[in-house]
């Protein structure tokens, strides 16, 4: 009883360390229309209105401001997810609403509502310069620019800050910053006004009118003229994202500086994407007391992502924050943006044992970081060391630079701080600038290209063997991102088999067949070069050439290696199955960079199936089988197709009846 009572205390104790204590989030089926809320009553579902009305003080919203229609993960529908919220922290009250609610049946499902929590640890050295910018290849890269007279980066890629709020008239940010020119209404090019350190929202457009008004909501969004809050002070939505400037409000102004700080402007600090926009979005509540959590980090999540691509930019979402515990919701919102949006979302990986503090490496799942579907990103120090206090494990895509990173802060001021907060938005300004070279690609091909060409010298470095692919594809490398050409996509469309002295049409123990694989080459993609395969089974086969090289293939191409197939000898013991076969493709290798694919074949192996009268498995029965019949009768032979009446005897009734065969 006294372990029973340990456990059960422990699990209390890591279980209410998680969730909000006064939240609850709830799904209803597509099927269901969404519910229209006002005044905290539900006036087209009489039944839940009815059912949460049996419940005192609780408040009901809707959780996804932004979410539509079009907005789903199969069959979750961010617009039909909710909040409910009680006054008190109550957990036994709370669990007594979630049964409630699972129990009706137009509910798809209900979950807590995880915390989620700023990764930093700030720290009070000054550095004078940034280390990391070198470290990472930006200064390099950005000659692909300057030497033909161009500044880098471009102004339709936006990099989001969804965290604390951005301090957006900093010095170093508001020359940079993303002005939503959709919200333009005097129609002067711009939604800021202001010299010196005197800045302000546009009071030419801040008419009280969603002008772009993308959601076809009218009440949403109005005059988000540089990005948006959805917490503001108590929870109510405004369109000013600047935080207050006391505390640790710093850590979204610390992340925007990273994520693209005005660059070669004589002023303060530089940033890899050099031009491209910040867009603020502030996602926590300012009337907290004590700690500061992230309170509607999904809700800027999806707004980020939906304003940038309707204003005809492209949104890269970092999110220095998070903590423990899985949701489905919040990983439909992940995939809803990823997939119908054209978003690319960069997440602290986490900052060890305790996510509260810095206090130790750890190997614990951390979110938003380990959904699908996000870059999660890992700190390293100076020398590419790992220096054992953050989180690592094999949902961390990308290392990055994380440790006296030196950015913008409250007050128009700069500081040196340490955390993976610091280095997801280090590697995202990298996300941001690949883009503004290569306009025309996707998410999916700006992140493939930026996690590619990542450096594994950081596991040259760091030899423990528990860290081995445990930090990522390597150290983020803005010069080869940039300078490596769009890898292929290469798809399995099928394979040419001929089967050596085949009898049957079928692939039997003891035959050997010739395999001629077909890859195709998306046509959006970059060209296939020296492409090699290699062919490994671990069924009971021997394949004699296991390499093969086939050479380049083309944008819209097709590749075989017809001239050259693979040998497969299946052993004379095999069973009759499905024999799994990896086709491993390498292309496009330059040092470390290369293209990797990897596919599985099935092939069926049958056992030898006897047709009755085709004693010299020609598949035909004929005259030459009669004689081949005699032949046997008359030197006492055996053959299991010359007994055609399966009476384990061969003589004349068997010729009979073959000869009947053959007339009939």
């Amino acid at each position: 009883m006294y372990y029973f009572l340990i456990i059960a205390v422990f699990f209390n104790f890591l279980f209410s360390n998680n969730i909000w204590e006064n939240k609850l989030l709830f799904c209803i089926k597509k099927q269901a229309d969404p519910l229209i809320i006002k005044e905290n009553n539900i006036i087209n579902n009489d039944e839940l209105n009815q059912t949460l009305n049996d419940f005192d003080n609780l408040l009901i919203e809707q959780w996804l401001n932004g979410a539509t229609e079009d907005d789903f993960d199969n069959d979750i529908y961010l617009n039909r997810i909710y909040r409910i919220t009680i006054l008190d922290n109550n957990i036994d009250y709370l669990n007594k609403i979630k049964q409630t609610l699972e129990s009706l049946d137009f509910v798809h499902s209900v979950e807590y509502e995880y915390y989620r929590k700023p990764l930093y640890t700030p720290n009070d050295q000054y550095y004078n310069n940034q280390w990391f910018l070198p470290d990472i290849n930006s200064n390099l890269v950005w000659d692909l620019w300057t030497d033909n007279g161009l500044i880098p980066g471009d102004r339709d890629v936006i990099l989001a800050s969804v965290d604390l709020g951005v301090n957006w008239s900093h010095p170093d940010l508001r020359n940079n910053l993303w002005q939503n020119l959709g919200e333009d209404a005097d129609g002067d090019g711009r939604t800021i006004e202001g010299s010196g350190n005197n800045w302000y929202l546009d009071p030419g457009d801040l008419n009280g009118i969603d002008d772009d008004d993308w959601d076809n909501n009218s009440s949403t969004y109005i005059d988000d003229l540089i990005g948006w809050d959805p917490s503001g002070i108590s929870g109510m939505d405004d369109n000013d994202p600047d935080p207050p400037n006391s505390g640790g409000w710093s850590h979204g102004t610390h992340v925007a500086g990273l994520l693209s700080g005005t660059t070669d402007n004589s002023t303060g600090i530089s940033s890899t994407a050099f031009n491209c926009s910040i867009m603020s979005v502030k996602v926590s509540t300012e009337n907290q007391q004590n700690d500061i959590y992230i309170t509607d980090g999904f809700d800027g999540i999806l707004y980020a992502s939906k304003a940038g691509y309707f204003s005809k930019g492209f949104s890269i979402v970092n999110n220095s924050w998070g903590g423990l515990g899985y949701s489905q919701y919040e990983q439909s919102v992940i995939n809803t943006c990823f997939n119908q949006y054209n978003t690319i979302i960069v997440c602290a990986g986490g900052n060890g044992g305790d996510w509260n503090s810095s206090s130790g490496e750890s190997n614990a799942s951390h979110y938003p970081s380990g959904y699908d579907n996000v870059v999660s990103v890992c700190p390293i120090g100076t020398n590419n060391s790992w220096n054992h206090w953050a989180t690592y494990g094999p949902t961390v895509d990308l290392a990055s630079p994380g440790e006296s990173i030196r950015s913008c802060t409250g007050n128009s001021s700069y500081q040196s701080w340490d955390g993976s907060s610091m280095a997801s938005p280090v590697a995202a300004s990298v996300f941001g600038l690949l883009k503004s070279y290569n306009m025309d690609w996707n998410n999916e091909m700006i992140q493939t290209m930026v996690l590619e060409t990542a450096n594994p010298v950081i596991y040259n470095t760091n030899t423990e063997t528990y860290l081995q692919g445990m930090l990522g594809r390597g150290k983020v490398d803005a010069l080869n991102a940039i300078t490596t050409p769009l890898f292929p996509k290469l798809e399995y469309s099928g394979e040419d088999i001929v089967i050596l002295n085949d009898n049957d049409g079928s692939i039997n123990p003891g035959e050997q067949i010739n395999l001629s694989v077909i890859l195709f080459n998306n046509t959006d993609w970059g060209n296939a070069t020296n492409v090699s395969l290699f062919l490994e089974s671990a069924a009971n086969v021997v394949i004699t050439n296991q390499n093969i090289f086939i050479g380049d293939i083309n944008s819209g191409d097709v590749g075989i290696n017809i001239e050259e197939p693979f040998e497969i000898l299946f052993n004379p013991s095999i069973m009759e199955s499905d024999i799994v076969f990896t086709l491993n493709i390498t292309s496009n290798q330059s040092g470390y960079i290369s293209y990797n694919q990897s596919f599985q074949i099935e092939l069926s192996v049958i056992e030898n199936q006897v047709m009755l009268g085709d004693i010299n498995s020609d598949l035909l029965i004929n005259v030459l089988d009669v004689v081949q019949l005699v032949n046997i009768i008359l030197t006492n032979s055996s053959s299991e197709a010359a007994d055609l009446n399966q009476d384990n005897t061969i003589n004349v009734q068997d010729i009979i009846l073959l000869i009947n065969l053959i007339l009939g």
